[in-house]
């Protein structure tokens, strides 16, 4: 079944677009400068469902709120320790990941993996 597209679903994947890595919240509050009326309840279920969906990433990084990218190519991120900035890491991907991995025994079937590049961005820096 093809999920519909709603007028409100096109506003919010607009506002995440123009938005850097942002959280719900931040989405949110973009929102309520030009649709006033649209809950906060929508934005983070519609925001769940594109992660769902396939249509956005998110991102769950250490000490953040959930981060929501548009980019769904395969990438890395770089996530700054101070003022919380996420950004898209531009690098040739890893060497090819296992699809099992054993230790003592156990065998983990490997599904997928994070890579999250933790420092200082140049603001922070300054």
């Amino acid at each position: 079944m093809q999920e519909r597209q709603t007028k409100q679903k096109a506003t919010i994947y607009d506002a995440l677009c123009s938005l850097d890595h942002p959280t719900a919240t931040e989405v949110y509050a973009k929102l309520q400068q030009t649709n006033p009326t649209i809950s906060r309840a929508t934005v983070f279920r519609v925001l769940s469902g594109f992660a769902s969906g396939g249509k956005a990433l998110e991102l769950r990084m250490a000490g953040s709120d959930v981060r929501y990218d548009f980019n769904t190519a395969e990438h890395y991120h770089v996530h700054c320790k101070r003022c919380g900035r996420v950004a898209d890491v531009r690098m040739p991907k890893a060497a090819k990941m296992p699809k099992v991995i054993t230790k003592e025994g156990e065998g983990f079937l490997v599904e997928g993996y994070s890579v999250e590049f933790i420092g200082v961005c140049p603001k922070c820096q300054g």
